[in-house]
């Protein structure tokens, strides 16, 4: 007996327009499984690959964005190829998004102040360290005797966005799995359906 096909996952409109909802929700909610994607580029001639906190998605704009410390490596690496991947996994809804997209880098602006007040200052003591972010260091470098100032911070805080171009859907299920690539026409996505 065949499965009944459900809208959500036969209409690639409604398909796109729901990771969309789900990666919105998850910028808001650190407890949906999209909140901790892996972003990923290429730096130093191989594939660089972290996991970062979600901290913002637009659908209109096409925009995600995380934070992190304007001395990562990841900066330098952008500088030289701007192409960003992010990987977001469902364990319990069986979906995978694969977005790719644009990248850039906003520091000392109105977002970055906007950021730092509504929240960021409370990981601060990773943005005061004097040591940038995979330098090499001794152990001993690490601890802090005394307090760091706590007036710091700010001036290596920054935004990393990316402009989504490209989204790869995988929903992984028994009666057989679905797949689409969506890609941005320049006025709307357009779906093509792909073998899993």
């Amino acid at each position: 007996m065949k499965h009944p096909v459900t809208p959500e996952i036969s209409n690639l409109d409604n398909v796109v327009a729901d990771q969309w909802t789900n990666l919105m929700l998850a910028a808001k909610d650190r407890h949906h499984p999209w909140h901790t994607p892996t972003l990923a580029n290429v730096g130093d001639g191989i594939a660089q690959v972290r996991t970062v906190v979600l901290r913002s998605a637009d659908a209109e704009s096409r925009v995600v964005s995380c934070h992190t410390d304007s001395r990562s490596p990841k900066i330098a690496q952008l500088e030289a190829d701007p192409n960003f991947s992010w990987h977001f996994y469902d364990r319990d809804a069986k979906v995978q998004l694969r977005a790719y997209g644009r990248a850039w880098v906003q520091q000392n602006d109105a977002l970055t102040h906007e950021r730092w007040l509504a929240g960021a200052w409370r990981s601060a003591q990773c943005y005061r360290t004097p040591i940038a972010p995979g330098a090499d260091c001794q152990v001993e470098d690490l601890d802090v005797d005394e307090p760091l100032d706590p007036a710091t911070g700010e001036e290596h805080f920054a935004v990393l966005a990316c402009e989504i171009n490209e989204i790869d859907w995988l929903f992984l299920r028994v009666e057989g799995h679905r797949r689409a690539r969506f890609s941005w026409s320049g006025t709307a996505w357009q779906g093509q359906w792909i073998a899993p």
